[in-house]
């Protein structure tokens, strides 16, 4: 498979909303789904996440600290997939409860989530997840990473008390943009502030006052210049001046979304997103 700055990724206007295009070596919906289910990893144990997370988990910082040296010890410029999800995942200046904002289903159910997604999801998934409208026909039930404004389970949007929702083993999610977004998470690269972490694109703590943003782009950027993107510091900006937005439309960013990171009983769930310039 070729390198990741192989493929271009950009975002254009449609159905009133954005659809992503995808730019890569494969010629066809088949040939992309081909390379994905090849790999795709399907098993926890073997994926980079499965080591990173060992280590996050991890009660003693002495041991995490000489782990996580031990990993970026090992890493080289032509290889630094365990660097970016140490990034992304974990430090030694926090305690193991410290999450990635991004991690939004419970610390004790993480684990058993990220293996279930990645054994079911197959070819099928992928391709309805990628090249069809979304029908969110797949079961939520032990295979949701909670990213999706979707599965705010507030009692007042929904017909069934959560806890005992029976849809969830029949509907509501899309399991192939589950296991997709995983992949994302290195992206995200987490810093210790005080004794919790920082996710980039994240501002706030508290479930009054968190928020995600991120911009969506409407001209093809590698995997290298969409990593940089996310890290403009004018995408935190509380309000978008003209000229700011203006300085935004010239880097190719077509839009801005930002996202309140609620609180549900004691699960985190993201808000309907909206457009802020």
């Amino acid at each position: 498979m070729e390198g990741p700055d192989s493929a271009r990724l950009q975002w254009e206007p449609g159905w009133g909303t954005w659809i992503p295009r995808l730019g890569c070596a494969a010629t066809s919906a088949s040939a992309v789904l081909e390379l994905m289910d090849q790999h795709l990893i399907k098993d926890f144990q073997d994926h980079p996440l499965s080591s990173v997370y060992a280590i996050h988990q991890m009660d003693s910082p002495a041991h995490r600290r000489d782990s996580i040296k031990q990993y970026a010890a090992a890493v080289t410029c032509q290889d630094r997939t365990i660097a970016d999800w140490l990034a992304a995942v974990t430090s030694d200046a926090v305690p193991p409860e410290a999450n990635n904002q991004l991690q939004t289903v419970r610390r004790d159910y993480f684990q058993r989530t990220l293996t279930t997604v990645m054994a079911n999801t197959t070819r099928e998934h992928l391709e309805r997840a990628i090249f069809q409208r979304w029908l969110y026909a797949d079961a939520l039930e032990n295979q949701s990473l909670h990213i999706d404004p979707s599965e705010d389970r507030r009692h007042a949007y929904q017909w069934h008390k959560p806890s005992g929702d029976p849809d969830r083993k029949r509907s509501g999610g899309m399991l192939g943009a589950n296991r997709l977004a995983i992949e994302a998470l290195p992206l995200f690269v987490s810093l210790p502030e005080g004794m919790r972490l920082h996710t980039l694109g994240f501002a706030g703590f508290r479930s009054k006052d968190t928020r995600w943003t991120w911009p969506i782009w409407d001209r093809p950027l590698t995997f290298s210049v969409t990593s940089s993107l996310l890290t403009l510091p004018e995408l935190q900006e509380v309000e978008f001046s003209r000229a700011a937005v203006r300085g935004l439309r010239e880097r190719g960013v077509g839009a801005v979304f930002r996202s309140r990171r609620i609180l549900v009983a004691k699960t985190p769930n993201f808000a309907v997103a909206e457009c802020i310039a």
